[in-house]
Parts: structure tokens; sequence; C-alpha cells
């Protein structure tokens, strides 16, 4: 499991950072290759605990593939400059987000046998939907005053969420479990965002002082004020 799982995904996150900056060529093939690797885990390593997260992942994807998709195609489908989608866009994305929400609610894959794991997946996704998009809304509607007409696709966000976590049924114990999972990765994002402003900040702080440019000299001015005065005799015309 640590060679054909647990390493090929640890390169595989640290290959999708290298790509997203300025990775080697290497990791244009490793990376992917990676990727097969951890996905195929569940048919080249033993069955264990290793197996059934990947099993989950494979939920996952399933789940998050149409409703990734149709998103793209309600966004692009919209009043965009470039990548705008024909008419198909707006129904077409519509159609996949149904059937992705449909899914989240009615559907447990059968290929994961812990069941209560997916369970939790899908209360958790849509609780810290529900409370992200209920804080996104609060936030632009009283602090950030140009957008607060458009604030209301974060209210439907927050309202659809919501109505699909009772769809799906919680129980008092599971939701009590559920809030306590959210609470602890909001918690640990604010902590990880902190720690990367405080390495921001002690970077900027030890830099050295800007050196300052010498005032400029008669030349210089003189040179601008010929360019300034030639333009408007011309016109704008581009000075050589």
């Amino acid at each position: 499991a640590a060679l054909l799982l647990w390493l090929p995904a640890l390169l595989a996150v640290f290959g999708c950072f290298n790509l997203l900056g300025r990775g080697g060529p290497i990791w244009k093939v490793l990376t992917p290759l990676c990727v097969v690797l951890v996905l195929l885990a569940p048919f080249t390593i033993p069955a264990s605990g290793s197996t059934v997260a990947v099993d989950l992942l494979w939920g996952v994807v399933l789940l998050g593939a149409p409703l990734l998709l149709g998103l793209l195609m309600l966004v692009f489908s919209g009043d965009v400059p470039v990548g705008r989608v024909g008419r198909w866009g707006l129904p077409g994305g519509l159609a996949l987000v149904a059937v992705a929400l449909g899914m989240l609610v009615a559907w447990t894959p059968s290929f994961v046998d812990n069941v209560a794991l997916w369970d939790r997946f899908v209360l958790v996704l849509l609780g810290s939907c529900a409370s992200l998009c209920a804080s996104f809304f609060v936030l632009h509607r009283l602090f950030v005053a140009r957008r607060r007409s458009r604030s209301w696709p974060m209210l439907c966000g927050a309202v659809m969420a919501t109505a699909l976590l009772f769809l799906h049924g919680v129980e008092g114990q599971a939701g009590a479990l559920v809030v306590g999972e959210i609470a602890g990765v909001f918690l640990g994002s604010g902590l990880a965002l902190l720690l990367g402003i405080m390495v921001v900040w002690s970077f900027e702080r030890n830099l050295p002082e800007p050196e300052s440019l010498p005032p400029p000299s008669d030349q210089d001015l003189e040179r601008a004020a010929a360019i300034v005065a030639r333009r408007l005799q011309h016109g704008g015309a581009s000075d050589e």
C-alpha cells in the first residue's frame, strides 16, 4: 500500500503544485501516472483501509464530474467575453447539475463497502456548502455594497444545500459529528491561512529597504519637456 498508493498519492499532489508553477517536463509524465496508480489501487493492493479511501475517491469522482461540468457550462453560457458555449449550455448545465444533486441525495456507490463513510462525506459536503454560501451571502450583503444585488446565488446555494441535507436525512448523533468536522476544517483552514500570512509578513519585513533613485538631472528634465512639447504639437504622435 505504501509503494502503490501513498507514495504515488504524495507525488501526485506535489506534481500538481509543480505543474501549476514552473515544474519540469518530468512532472507532466509522472503526475498523470501517479494519479492512475492511485485510482487503480483497489485492483493492485489487497483490501484494507487504504482501498476503502480510494473507493470513496472513485465515488467522489463519479459524483463530482457531472456537477463540475454542469457548473462550468452554466458559467460559460452567460455573458462571458471568451469561451462562451452555445444555447445548449444552459439547459445542458442545468440537467447535469440536477443529475449530480439527485445522485448526491439518493445514490450510494455499490463499490463503497463502508456506507457510513459515504454518508459522512455527503453530510459534510452539504453542511460545508450551506455554511460557506450563507457566510458569503451575509458578507456581501453587509460589507460589499457593490455586490449586494449579485449575492442571491449564494443565498440560493445555502437554501438548496440545506434542503438537500434534510432530504438526505440527518441523525442527531451524526449531525453533531458533522458539525464538529466542519468546524474543525474551517478552524484548520483559518490557522493555515494565518500562518501563511505570517510567513509572507516575515519575508517582507526582512527585505532590505529599496534603494532611492537619484533626482532627475537637468538633461532628463529638458528631454522630458521636449517630448511633452512635441506630442502636444503633433497631437500625441509616437516619439522615437
